[in-house]
């Protein structure tokens, strides 16, 4: 890895930035991709997400090359930004005295350390992370978790069973000074063991994964489908075949919509059709059963004038409901 400065690695030699970038949303996961793309303008996840359809696969090689790249530019990013260490140690030696302010350095320094050490966690799925780490001991995975973003962190414990996240959240809360040779010793073992996680080629991007961003984004994505549309009609199909968005909610039949609207509170369900035609309106409350409809309607005239981004949350709600029904079959799209 380059000290100072980016260097091309060879395998990504001959690769454009948006091939890379397409490529790098890909590897950090759907949600992380889709929190991204809130931020950026329109054109520009457009023309990513054109690029990630074209992706079938990424090899082990690429994959570490990629996530290499873009460490190296935060990291650079990084040092230009900050004050850096000098910086800090004349601050703490002003503010605390010269002894106390080494004490103090000398554990930001180990911290430093050791965090470094689990750095190739930032790449890995929490799923997957779970699965590698659910066999370790507790205080194995409260030292790896320790050391992660917490966010990310979070997401890894509540992905192991409720016995085992017990178990590693009061060895997280009781957790003392760990020796910067145990940290080094366990990122090393689970650095080899993860190498498995990229080690063969698999199937990722395409049509499904632009596809389930998009669901997540909202009307945004509709204007996103219709651009790519007027570049590839047939693509563009293929991707709305695979979404699922209010308008095919509303599609479904009675029945399921019914098994919807129990999943979802029914404030929510307010504020979701606040700006329904009469149609869509009559769709949803002819599902419900008379005291959910006499409630619904209560609070739909009591409600006042709501942002259309609350709307779209609350949309997103009866979506998310839906979706995992059909992924677990209690809805057939298919036959509705």
């Amino acid at each position: 890895m380059a000290e100072m400065g980016i260097k091309e690695n060879d395998v990504l030699k001959g690769m454009s930035m948006l091939e890379k970038v397409a490529r790098f949303f890909v590897l950090i996961g759907e949600e992380s991709t889709v929190k991204i793309f809130q931020h950026l303008p329109k054109d520009t996840v457009e023309t990513i997400s054109t690029a990630i359809t074209q992706i079938t696969s990424i090899n082990k090689d690429v994959s570490l090359a990629i996530l290499e790249e873009f460490h190296l530019y935060t990291r650079s990013k990084s040092f230009i930004s900050s004050g850096g260490y000098d910086f800090a140690r004349e601050i703490l030696y002003k503010s605390l005295g010269k002894n106390e302010a080494d004490e103090v350095l000398a554990k930001l320094s180990r911290m430093k350390l050791a965090s470094q050490a689990f750095s190739y966690l930032d790449g890995i799925n929490p799923k997957q992370l779970s699965d590698f780490i659910k066999d370790e001991s507790p205080h194995t995975i409260a030292v790896i978790l320790s050391h992660m973003d917490p966010n990310k962190s979070s997401e890894v414990l509540m992905q192991l069973d409720e016995e085992i996240r017990v178990k590693v959240t009061i060895q997280i809360a009781t957790i003392k000074d760990v020796s910067p040779d145990v940290v080094r010793t366990i990122s090393l073992v689970l650095e080899k063991k993860l190498e498995s996680l990229l080690s063969s080629i698999v199937d990722v991007g395409g049509v499904k994964v632009v596809a389930d961003m998009l669901n997540k984004l909202g009307p945004k994505a509709q204007d996103i489908l219709k651009n790519i549309n007027g570049i590839d009609t047939s693509l563009a199909t293929k991707i709305k075949e695979n979404m699922f968005v209010f308008e095919d909610l509303l599609n479904l039949d009675s029945e399921y919509i019914m098994k919807i609207l129990q999943g979802v509170d029914t404030g929510d369900v307010v504020i979701a059709m606040k700006n329904a035609t009469e149609e869509e309106m009559e769709k949803v409350t002819s599902s419900m059963s008379q005291r959910a409809r006499d409630r619904f309607k209560e609070e739909f005239e009591m409600s006042n004038k709501v942002k259309i981004k609350d709307i779209e949350a609350a949309q997103r709600k009866m979506l998310d409901v839906a979706q995992k029904m059909i992924e677990d079959g209690i809805i057939d799209r298919e036959n509705s």
